[in-house]
């Protein structure tokens, strides 16, 4: 990551859980980056994007799990699930997904998924 920041001037840690969910997160927590992406689903239990947000001391990007309605919802489904996310997330946020959507992902859906995230007012 310090190589990276050297190279770059903006980064984005993700912190992958494709094999199995993580116990816990504090071993990624100094990582030198800008925003941090995860799965907010730990062995433990299920955290909140606004704790994320403090774990890290750093803005938060996902909410929209990559196998969840993002994949199969329908449109209002979808603007459903947005508009929950964004009504509990902390104020430096980034609507996305937890890691890569699958390939099979129709564009319409993460069309949809935008378009809410830039219709949604507080």
């Amino acid at each position: 990551m310090a190589e990276i920041n050297r190279a770059r001037p903006f980064n984005i840690l993700h912190v992958c859980d494709y094999h199995l969910p993580y116990a816990e997160l504090s071993p990624y927590i100094d990582y030198p980056c800008h925003v941090v992406n995860t799965n907010l689903r730990l062995a433990g239990g299920e955290i909140e994007a606004t704790q994320a947000a403090k774990m890290f001391a750093r803005p938060f990007m996902g909410g929209m799990e990559r196998k969840g309605i993002i994949t199969k919802g329908s449109p209002q489904a979808i603007r459903e699930a947005v508009d929950t996310v964004l009504a509990t997330a902390p104020d430096r946020f980034i609507l996305g997904a937890d890691c890569t959507v699958p390939p099979d992902t129709p564009w319409e859906n993460l069309r949809v998924a935008i378009q809410a995230a830039h219709d949604y007012r507080r």
